[in-house]
């Protein structure tokens, strides 16, 4: 398939995803029920597989919920023969049109020559609220034996005034953030129906 038609079909699969998500009842598809990180545990609080090629998973910290969380973990999975490559362009894509109303809108994009994967870290706003993302992209075999790309992610937020002291500490955690996310031991995630 040549590279234009399949950021094509990476983009129709993305944009019927994001149409079709629905919450479902609490499913571990990942085998992982809590992750640590950071020295702190994040439990599943969340899961959907609204198609039979996207799996997703939210984690969050004790006491936090999904509509106000400050951090929070997530795992996704989409079993497509695809490149990281174009997944990670059609990621960047996104910030890109974002970036046009959306003036805190930024992004970073690294590789791992090593490993192959891929890192983007962006912030972005919605109304009185800033986050910052680290999205660590891995190509995988699932248990089935179906090339994957699996998305290991770490989000953080702020609300209304909160933002200013959340992008000075960005300034100083974001590396270390990043860091983390790259050296998290993927293996012990395996993609289950």
């Amino acid at each position: 398939m040549k590279k234009a038609q399949q950021i094509r079909f990476l983009t129709g699969i993305f944009l019927i995803l994001s149409l079709n998500l629905s919450a479902q009842n609490l499913k571990n598809y990942f085998s992982v029920s809590e992750v640590s990180f950071s020295n702190t545990i994040y439990k599943l609080a969340w899961s959907s597989h609204p198609n039979d090629v996207y799996y997703k998973q939210e984690y969050l910290p004790a006491g936090e919920k999904s509509e106000s969380f400050k951090t929070m973990i997530m795992i996704e999975a989409i079993t497509v023969d695809a490149s990281i490559e174009n997944v990670v362009r059609l990621k960047e894509s996104e910030l890109q049109e974002r970036k046009k109303t959306d003036q805190v809108c930024n992004y970073q994009i690294t590789t791992n020559s090593q490993t192959g994967e891929y890192m983007i870290d962006f912030l972005l706003s919605s109304g009185d609220i800033v986050e910052w993302n680290a999205y660590r992209y891995k190509k995988i075999v699932d248990t089935k034996g179906k090339p994957t790309v699996l998305l290991f992610a770490l989000s953080k937020r702020a609300y209304g005034n909160d933002y200013k002291n959340f992008l000075v500490g960005l300034k100083s955690e974001r590396i270390d953030a990043i860091n983390l996310v790259w050296k998290y031991n993927l293996s012990t995630i395996k993609l289950q129906d």
